[in-house]
Order: C-alpha cells, then sequence, then structure tokens
C-alpha cells in the first residue's frame, strides 16, 4: 500500500482580509450616518425648566430649520411642499406613530417654525418634540 504525501492543511488568510475589511467599512459608514442627520450650523435655544431626554427612537425624522428659514433633513434642502410630500409618504409607508424632532436656530423666526409645525400637521404627525440644549435649574438664593 502507497502512502500519500502529507498536506500542509492552511487557512484561507485572502478571504478573511476580505471579511474584515467589510466589516471596518460597515461600521465606518453606519457610525457616520448619526452626523449626518444633524445640521452642525444651528445653535439649538436653551431650555432652563425641561429635563433632558436621552433616549432616542431610530424612526425619528430629524427636521433641521435654520435662522433664515431654510429646511433640511439629513442636509437635503427642501421647500415646504418637497417636506410635505416626504412626511405624507412616510404616514403613508409606516402610519402616524413616526416621531419628528424639530431642531430650530435659536435666532429662528417662530414663524418659521410654525409653518413647519403646520406641514407636519397637516401631513398627519403628531409626535412631534423641539430640541433645545438642557441646562441645570438655577436654584434662588437665600
Amino acid at each position: 500500500m502507497r502512502r500519500r504525501p502529507q498536506e500542509e492543511l492552511e487557512t484561507p488568510v485572502a478571504s478573511l482580509i476580505d471579511v474584515v475589511f467589510l466589516l471596518i467599512i460597515f461600521f465606518v459608514v453606519t457610525a457616520t450616518i448619526d452626523r449626518d442627520v444633524v445640521d452642525d450650523t444651528i445653535h439649538l435655544a436653551q431650555a432652563r425648566f425641561s429635563p433632558a431626554v436621552d433616549k432616542k427612537d431610530p424612526r425619528t425624522i430629524t427636521i433641521n430649520v435654520r435662522s433664515n428659514g431654510r429646511v433640511n433633513i439629513a442636509l437635503q434642502p427642501l421647500t415646504l411642499n418637497q417636506l410635505q410630500q416626504i412626511l405624507t409618504a412616510t404616514v403613508a409607508e409606516s402610519g402616524n406613530q413616526v416621531p419628528i424632532l424639530v431642531r430650530a436656530d435659536r435666532n429662528t423666526i417662530y414663524h418659521e417654525i410654525d409653518k413647519v409645525m403646520e406641514v407636519i400637521g397637516k401631513a398627519g404627525l403628531y409626535r412631534v418634540r423641539l430640541a433645545a440644549v438642557a441646562t441645570e435649574k438655577k436654584s434662588a438664593s437665600p
């Protein structure tokens, strides 16, 4: 009987490198998604008497309103008609339980924020929050 020559067993490193590379790309892309939703040019107002809310629903739609009244979602500029179309399509697809977060600049005239709120109401959404920076309560000194 003839013996077979011993073959060395190897782990295919090339395919493992591909998998690791794909995981790195996945985590880099998903880490930057949250940053792309928030408009860094907006300076929020301060809320002295409201507690900070830490929990966030992943379905939340963040609407940014700049000080000049311009509206964007995920840094994509929108007209109020386009915003209405997006929100109406969201209600048709996911129902009226989708939470909305309005991030308005502290220098924005409330009339501009009111226009956005009307569009949200016309779309049939009612879970709306206004974003603000939570500050500590100041106690009165005796």
